[in-house]
């Protein structure tokens, strides 16, 4: 959809054409169902439409801003924690974690998902559990040289979208030390002492566990070999995943929401939306 089409008003009318109390406004396809279950459980009746790319939902946000326009835009977080930033305008709703992947790859999902392709009862929780951790504990430093890359705007691709040039091998959902030591060996002559200090301050107030502060696209691998890893151990069998396929698995997130800080905070913050 071309946004430069469209009057403030048109945008804001769109609910009312199809019989939805909100017009909601996203990215990208991807987010189009992760936002409408979310808006499903709030129990707040909406229309959500792509608007197609980052670029496109900025100027829906200056609509919110500048124009005072009454429709919603729900999009990624980011990096936003970590800016100085004005007071959040309530129409404009965001991501608990970086983005809708974050939350998309939930540790009780992952495990159903496991325990489908198995075809049997097994319990790997607590190892998915201890991926998660070890995985984040080990990109804790790549996660801090991509803050500071984006808030000094250093042009450098630090984390980028995928994972699978710092995994230990193709297949592999752990990530190598070596191959993250050696990359940051490579770009930490671009960042001041003093910047990775404010940065580390930022980081050590965040109240968000840090599996919530990387970047989704960039989990996405290393949770499809996690998956394939574990049927393989625990059935002997190859299963094939895609990222279509895991995307179909893991995009409600809507399950015992209320037990899950970040879909919680979420749908809190879409209960207090209020149209002029």
């Amino acid at each position: 959809m071309n946004s430069l089409q469209y009057s403030k008003e048109a945008l804001e009318a769109k609910s009312l054409f199809y019989n939805k109390h909100l017009s909601v406004y996203v990215e990208g396809e991807d987010d189009v169902l992760f936002w409408q279950y979310l808006f499903n459980a709030a129990e707040i009746s909406a229309h959500v439409e792509d608007v197609g790319g980052v670029k496109e939902i900025e100027k829906y946000i200056v609509k919110i801003l500048e124009e005072d326009a009454g429709f919603i835009v729900a999009c990624d977080n980011d990096y936003n924690d970590f800016l100085e930033l004005p007071p959040a305008h309530p129409n404009i709703i965001r991501t608990y974690g970086y983005s809708i992947e974050n939350s998309m790859y939930y540790f009780n999902k992952i495990h159903e998902i496991v325990t489908k392709l198995c075809r049997q009862k097994i319990d790997v929780q607590k190892i998915i559990e201890k991926w998660a951790e070890d995985f984040t504990n080990n990109v804790y430093d790549l996660l801090r040289y991509d803050i500071a890359n984006f808030k000094f705007s250093k042009g450098i691709k630090v984390i980028g979208n995928n994972c699978f040039r710092f995994l230990q091998s193709d297949t592999s959902p752990y990530i190598s030390q070596k191959k993250i030591s050696d990359f940051l060996d490579s770009i930490r002559g671009h960042f001041s002492e003093g910047e990775m200090k404010i940065v580390d301050d930022l980081i050590s107030v965040s109240k968000k566990d840090f599996w919530f502060l990387i970047k989704g696209h960039f989990l996405t691998h290393a949770t499809i070999n996690l998956i394939k890893t574990l049927v393989k151990k625990h059935s002997g069998s190859v299963c094939s995943l895609s990222k279509d396929a895991i995307y179909a698995l893991t995009i409600d997130c809507t399950e015992n929401w209320e037990e899950r800080i970040d879909i919680l905070t979420v749908i809190n913050t879409i209960r207090k939306v209020s149209i002029a």
